[in-house]
């Protein structure tokens, strides 16, 4: 397997950092993937060995306010701009890995951003997957604080505030639980702004995924506490004529750092060879 680690200039000028992935012999695909909140790209390694071993290649980046990617922790310059940066690391990836077939893969807060880049900027790929995307969360806020939020959004959007991320919820695997916690890149912080943002645009992606024009492969455990399956298999219910939805029983929030990674991998690449 080979790595590199990359960086480029996003519109807003933000330092973005990421990092490829891919086998010592030619790719059949490639997935661009989009991480979750308050983490980082790397974290998905153990994971991306399995789609190496496949000749399917791999390329992440940290978002806006995450990982290596410079800039205050928890804080995007708009919805919008995450959206453009999605837009250059499909670029990059054509740049790097020309002429073969591309994928999205988005987890967690990474699902509602590709739910809403498939609907908003249609993109031309061969097929997009969505694990325990941030549509909703399993225990929303109460009506006042999600007023409050709103309100905080356009005064102070920039200010952050603790999560509250109960990261006992990230895996069943206690070791998987330990390593996010140890994990010196990963944070809790979330500003005014990207909450608000993610909040509306995830019940917008629920309501209007019938305008996504490609497959999509959207996955959640039953058990995660974290976000809501119950939102996840509504987008698929307003289309299942693109849609796939599998639930993975007794699994938490991160399915690619649960005992079924390898089952989960397999179903992931099986999927792909079907869309390739």
């Amino acid at each position: 397997m080979i790595q590199k680690d990359i960086h480029w200039l996003s519109k807003d000028s933000i330092n973005l950092f990421a990092h490829t992935w891919s086998p010592d012999s030619n790719s059949k695909a490639v997935i661009v993937l989009i991480h979750g909140f308050g983490e980082h790209c790397l974290r998905y390694t153990p994971y991306i060995n399995f789609f190496i071993n496949e000749n399917i290649s791999v390329l992440g980046f940290d978002l806006q306010g995450h990982g290596q990617t410079k800039g205050n922790r928890g804080v995007i310059k708009s919805y919008n701009s995450v959206l453009d940066d999605i837009d250059m690391a499909l670029s990059k990836a054509e740049e790097l890995f020309p002429k073969i077939p591309k994928i999205l893969y988005g987890h967690s807060m990474g699902g509602n951003l590709v739910s809403n880049y498939l609907i908003r900027r249609k993109p031309k790929l061969a097929g997009a997957i969505i694990t325990s995307p941030w549509l909703k969360l399993s225990n929303e806020p109460n009506f006042i604080l999600k007023v409050l939020v709103s309100i905080l959004s356009k005064i102070t959007p920039n200010i952050t505030t603790d999560s509250k991320l109960d990261t006992k919820y990230i895996s069943t695997v206690e070791d998987e639980v330990l390593k996010y916690k140890t994990d010196p890149l990963n944070h809790s912080r979330i500003s005014f702004l990207l909450f608000n943002e993610i909040k509306n645009r995830g019940v917008f992606a629920i309501k209007n995924s019938s305008q996504i024009n490609i497959p999509v492969l959207v996955m959640h455990g039953t058990d995660d506490n974290i976000t809501s399956p119950t939102a996840s298999q509504q987008m698929y219910i307003n289309n299942k004529r693109l849609l796939e939805y599998k639930t993975w029983k007794n699994c938490y929030h991160e399915l690619h750092n649960e005992l079924i990674r390898e089952e989960l991998a397999k179903y992931v690449i099986d999927w792909i060879n079907k869309k390739l």
